[in-house]
């Protein structure tokens, strides 16, 4: 092998992508892999491999670093790699040339061909650190996209969908070993073991094949990024096995996924008897308040929020007066970047803009975790809420009911770490904070009994009823023992940030399930 290639062996993978800077790494979910993680990776699917005939599969192989490093653990296996970008593909089979690398979609049945020539006699290895990215292309794409969601054959979490690449690639594998020896090991977000919109595919995960191993691996893995990511190892392999070894910072115990979450990692006795308690003496937070909506995503901050409202009014009628050819030096003028002026001239579509002081409305930048308890004064702004302006509904103004006016608002988060609330008592609209959420402490009556689906045949408040308090029927007479709906909600708040569900339930069940609230007067002194 020339010396170049040698070198090439031995040269980081993250350190090789950026011969590419023109690679869009963000929106193809493109993070490789350091070496160390490589090898921590086909160290734990070599102790289930076996021996005998192999073939390695990489089916978003990047730069090569899984196959450069299969090249040396198991020499003379074929080698079978797949690349999207065709000079990251280039780059890997000049780094593994003894390998067959090709330029394709995984997702798109790019690698058939080659799988198609695999000899029976091989065990297949899939490795790799498919790419993450939140919103698959594949999304747009609707003869894929069905073919990719037919290989879970199990409903969804309302409101959910199956989006993100690395699920994908983990069915397809998935489906690839249920038919033929092997094993599995991927590099995937940590949310593949216990966020509840991945509960159906881990429960196709398990049924088609066996877990062996999960490591967390915490935050930071990836240079650039901290997103919490795991390797999880799977085999098909015949052969009685112990139950899936978890492993975290160093220490590791067995355990057993159970229903309906089917979360692949332990839970401790604590967490369990906190739930069983919890879920006897109350309601699920969701179901104890029944009205509870996203808060604001304007898309477009850099125009439509400021902590100043005589400078955002001055902006938004600046934008308003100039014409399309203005627009960049408008934009130089109010301090908004070059590459926001795709949206400025977005917006300038249609009908001239009214500009209309009524719009402008209090703004509170909720924080998740940062901000328990209560909303600090450095979390005010304002914003120009025109539906002309935020486009797609986000403000979730739904016909005559504007639930952003009310006085008192519950924010909370569900099924997203870190649990927490706060308590926001000035009225105002709330930033739309990852998965956070507000409820109202009144809301329409029809609207709190019914849902939300009466705001799209209501064409006035009246039709909606009396404005009553936002809880469940339980939930009203725990508030009476409380002094009212508002110590209630106050109640609320103090649980969800209280140290037992901070540091036993959430870490648990924070991310599968709604935290069950007890609906108990607390004794005097511990309210």
């Amino acid at each position: 092998m020339p010396r170049a290639a040698n070198r090439l062996l031995d040269v980081d993978e993250e350190r090789l992508v950026h011969q590419f800077p023109g690679l869009d790494r963000k929106a193809m979910g493109a993070f490789f892999t350091p070496s160390p993680l490589v090898e921590r990776t086909l160290s734990l699917a070599m102790a289930h491999l076996g021996a005998g005939p192999l073939t390695v599969v990489d089916p978003a192989c990047g730069a090569g670093a899984f196959l450069s490093a299969a090249s040396k653990l198991w020499p003379g296996a074929r080698l079978c790699g797949l690349e999207l970008d065709p000079a990251v593909a280039r780059l890997c089979q000049a780094r593994v040339p003894e390998a067959d690398v090709r330029e394709g979609d995984t997702l798109r049945g790019g690698l058939e061909p080659m799988l198609a020539t695999t000899p029976p006699e091989h065990r297949e290895l899939w490795v790799g650190n498919p790419p993450y990215n939140g919103t698959s292309p594949v999304l747009k794409d609707a003869s894929a996209y069905a073919k990719l969601r037919a290989l879970l054959p199990l409903a969804l979490p309302p409101g959910t969908s199956l989006r993100d690449d690395f699920a994908f690639f983990l069915l397809v594998a998935a489906h690839r070993l249920s038919t033929r020896p092997g094993v599995l090991a991927f590099i995937t977000p940590a949310s593949l073991l216990d966020a509840f919109l991945y509960a159906p595919l881990r429960q196709s995960l398990l049924r088609m094949l066996t877990l062996r191993e999960v490591v967390d691996l915490g935050p930071g893995a990836f240079q650039g990024t901290q997103v919490r990511t795991c390797i999880t190892v799977w085999s098909s392999l015949p052969g009685h096995v112990d139950p899936p070894r978890f492993e975290r910072r160093g220490d590791w115990q067995h355990f057993t996924p159970e229903a309906p979450e089917w979360r692949l990692a332990p839970t401790t006795p604590e967490a369990s008897a906190l739930d069983a308690r919890w879920s006897a003496e109350g309601e699920p937070l969701t179901t104890l308040v029944p009205v509870s909506l996203p808060g604001v995503k304007t898309r477009f901050d850099e125009l439509l929020v400021d902590a100043d409202p005589e400078r955002l009014l001055a902006r938004i009628r600046a934008f308003a007066a100039a014409t399309m050819e203005e627009l960049p030096e408008f934009a130089r003028s109010h301090g908004l970047p070059e590459e926001l002026l795709l949206k400025l001239r977005a917006l300038k579509v249609g009908p001239p803009l009214e500009v209309d002081a009524k719009h402008l409305r209090p703004f509170y930048r909720y924080g998740g975790a940062r901000h328990r308890g209560t909303l600090p004064p450095e979390t005010r702004a304002f914003c120009y809420l025109d539906r002309r302006l935020i486009p797609r509904g986000d403000h979730r103004l739904r016909g005559p009911y504007d639930p952003h006016v009310g006085a008192v608002k519950l924010l909370f988060n569900v099924r997203e770490l870190p649990l927490s609330a706060a308590l926001l008592e000035e009225e105002g609209c709330v930033h739309d904070h990852r998965h956070a959420r507000f409820a109202p402490l009144y809301v329409p009556k029809r609207l709190r009994d019914e849902g939300l689906r009466v705001t799209r045949s209501s064409t006035t408040t009246e039709e909606l009823g009396p404005l009553v308090p936002n809880l469940s029927p339980r939930g009203l007479e725990w508030a009476e023992t409380l002094g009212g709906p508002l110590p209630a909600f106050q109640a609320i708040v103090r649980f969800l940030n209280s140290q037992e569900v901070q540091r036993t339930w959430a870490p648990a069940f924070g991310a599968s399930r709604v935290v069950p609230v007890p609906l108990l007067v607390p004794p005097p002194g511990q309210e």
